[in-house]
């Protein structure tokens, strides 16, 4: 992958298969450009140059929405987020446990609208969190692919579960996607579009109008999900 510049612009240059040139700002900033592999590379920097203030606003709108996130403490009355929807932790202490109320206490649980963590495991908190909210996108992935992934034509063979920083997912080889632990916060149907998207990708790899418009086959108000996502998505955290 080539690394390029334009005035103070750095972008990487991915060469594809591709018939026309396309420029990605990533959230996290960074700009790809993608460009077919007979393209010149002054035809190449010609295409940048000429996108340059598009460039400029779509950075200027990425750090507008990767502001910092709220900080959210493992304190009893605080909310965390499970599709779209804010549950209070409650923490359980040894009495509560040892009275029955709570005999089959796991550390981290979703009971009776709150999240229950166990009062001596909050050292490891975040930890719980993470492993259950995992835990809840392998249950709501295996629901939910049956109902796209033949609309689509697409077959997954195997899902990962990683943290992706800025990326709500991504499409592996071979018939596998990842998803980012953080995605099951979103409301359902947002996590669909994520879904959505990489199904698709499966079949396009890039973001073409062939994309967009398989994309809007199955989800046809896709862009106001996109958008939900990119004003919501640094709500979407620990």
């Amino acid at each position: 992958m080539r690394l390029g510049k334009i005035d103070s612009l750095e972008y990487r240059l991915r060469r594809s298969n591709r018939e026309s040139m396309e420029i990605f700002v990533e959230r996290d900033g960074k700009i790809m450009v993608t460009a077919p592999h007979q393209a010149e590379l002054i035809d190449i920097e010609k295409f940048v140059s000429e996108k340059r203030i598009w460039i400029y606003q779509k950075l200027a709108k990425k750090k507008a929405l990767n502001r910092e996130g709220p900080k959210r403490e493992f304190v009893n009355g605080q909310g965390f987020l499970y599709l779209g929807k804010s549950y209070r932790l409650k923490l359980i202490n040894d009495a509560e446990i040892k009275s029955g109320k709570s005999s089959r206490m796991t550390p981290l649980r979703l009971w009776h609208g709150y999240f229950g963590l166990v009062e001596t495991e909050k050292a490891n908190a975040r930890n719980h969190f993470l492993s259950w909210y995992r835990k809840q996108i392998k249950k709501q992935l295996k629901e939910r692919i049956p109902r796209y992934d033949k609309r689509i034509g697409v077959k997954v063979k195997d899902v990962r579960i990683l943290d992706l920083g800025h990326r709500w997912a991504s499409c592996g080889k071979n018939g596998s996607i990842n998803f980012n632990w953080r995605s099951v916060m979103a409301p359902v149907w947002v996590f669909d579009y994520i879904l959505v998207h990489e199904l698709v990708h499966m079949i396009e790899r890039g973001h073409t109008d062939k994309f967009w418009r398989l994309v809007s086959r199955v989800i046809p108000d896709y862009e106001e999900y996109a958008r939900w996502l990119n004003e919501n998505g640094a709500d979407l955290d620990l």
